[in-house]
């Protein structure tokens, strides 16, 4: 007899929880969109594939900015390890979705009665479920949820940030590389001046000692030409680090500062892309999953409802019946008042920390957009104006001091101011294109969409 009831209890037992679990059926989270992006970038170079891309792009002699965008996408550790989290905030949203698990309960009553043992004993087998009331679930689920978009947010800051730190690399990279090529350039206007100077010392027309400071000047450009290739070589090898790697297979970085744009965004052009900073976006992000946090511990204050339904057999005449409980708890002394104090803080500290962020941004863009124009302004002034005069009057000195009319410390202190300003020039580029960099880091849109976007205004 005991046999038929655990039967009919597991027949119970099935049936409740079939009910209760046919609300929802789990599914594997769906693609994240960030990742649709990298599919796109590598649709882009023509279909190469992941894993492959990479090595194809390493072994060319030289790199683009593109190509190295697209092997920190790719590779970049501290990225793939956001992405991670992003796969993991949308696991938990998955389990936060799921109902509470069913408790099967198994009661011997009367157990050894007289010494008979089980056959005595009047068995009940209960199946219970716990009620959430004040949809709590909703709410763990809205939390679960705006930990994934925080998640999201935050992945696409650090994508960001990768690709601002990629873009600044190169740009140091181009740079490194313009400096050697002016190192060696200095080297051969040296070495040329000192084979002018060595024939007016040979025809008499100088002291030996010029031959001498001439000399001195050669060694100091072959030394700053040494220094130019290892400072080339530490560049290489920096922007190969962003996607990981110990060493840059590429030789050298395809790419010039030879443009300028003509005009710089306005800015309250720039203030308006500013709200969609991701920054900002996961400070919003942020003051939801807080007030959901807050609306969660509200909603804890309302007991939850444990019910219970099984079958029971009495032995005395062999009959059975269906069974129901409920249970409830009754908030006498705990009604969650600490967690709700402590959740309307942290609200507070979200929303606090949103308008710092707002602030610290604006500031941030202004600073930029400071640097930007001063940047912007020199650059154009040294191509345009200075490099070419001074180019002028070094070609001046030295035909003047081959036909005698200028000394030779006329002609050194040209060709130093000479090489003093291509340097010069070279600097204010990397500031113009460092800064315009950050510009689209904080605005998340391209000079181009923005200077088009003013246009359209």
């Amino acid at each position: 007899m005991l046999k038929k009831t655990l039967i009919l209890g597991a027949s119970v037992t099935f049936a409740l929880f079939v009910g209760c679990t046919s609300q929802r059926v789990a599914v594997t989270p769906p693609p994240h969109p960030l990742d649709r992006d990298i599919q796109t970038v590598h649709k882009s170079l023509g279909g190469i594939q992941q894993h492959s891309a990479p090595e194809v792009m390493e072994l060319q002699t030289s790199i683009s900015l593109r190509q190295a965008l697209v092997l920190a996408l790719m590779k970049n550790p501290e990225l793939e390890a956001f992405s991670h989290e992003v796969r993991a905030a949308e696991a938990r949203t998955l389990q936060a979705d799921l109902l509470r698990n069913p408790e099967l309960e198994l009661e011997l009553e009367s157990f050894d009665r007289d010494g008979e043992g089980y056959d005595s004993s009047e068995p009940s087998i209960m199946l219970g479920q716990v009620i959430e009331l004040g949809r709590k679930r909703h709410w763990r689920v809205r939390i679960a949820e705006a930990k994934g978009e925080l998640a999201e947010w935050n992945y696409a800051s650090k994508r960001l940030e990768v690709f601002t730190e990629t873009a600044h690399r190169f740009t140091n990279l181009i740079a490194a590389q313009q400096r050697l090529e002016l190192a060696r350039s200095s080297l051969e206007l040296a070495e040329q001046t000192h084979r002018t100077v060595d024939e007016r010392v040979k025809a008499g027309k100088e002291p030996p000692v010029q031959k001498l400071k001439t000399s001195a000047e050669m060694e100091l450009a072959r030394l700053d030409t040494a220094e130019a290739e290892n400072i080339l070589i530490l560049a290489r090898h920096s922007l190969a680090a962003i996607w990981g790697s110990d060493r840059a297979v590429f030789l050298r970085a395809d790419g010039h500062f030879n443009s300028i744009i003509e005009t710089l965004p306005a800015m309250d052009i720039l203030r308006a892309q500013l709200a969609s900073n991701p920054e900002l976006a996961a400070s919003d992000v942020a003051i939801k999953m807080q007030q959901a946090a807050l609306d969660s511990e509200r909603a804890a204050r309302i007991p939850d409802l444990t019910v219970a339904a099984g079958v029971k057999r009495f032995e005395e005449d062999g009959t059975h019946a269906l069974i129901f409980g409920i249970g409830v708890p009754l908030p006498l002394f705990d009604q969650n008042q600490g967690n709700i104090i402590a959740a309307k803080h942290e609200l507070a500290t979200a929303q606090a920390e949103a308008r710092a962020t707002s602030i610290e941004l604006s500031t941030r863009l202004i600073e930029t957009h400071a640097r930007l124009s001063s940047a912007h302004k020199r650059a154009q002034v040294l191509r345009s104006k200075v490099v070419p005069a001074m180019e002028e009057t070094f070609k001046a000195a030295h035909k003047g001091y081959k036909e005698g009319k200028f000394g030779f410390l006329d002609v050194l202190d040209a060709q130093r101011s000479l090489f003093a300003m291509r340097n010069e020039m070279i600097d204010a580029l990397v500031a113009y294109q460092t800064a315009l960099i950050d510009i689209e880091r904080l605005t998340g849109m391209s000079i181009d969409k923005l200077l088009a976007y003013k246009e359209e205004k």
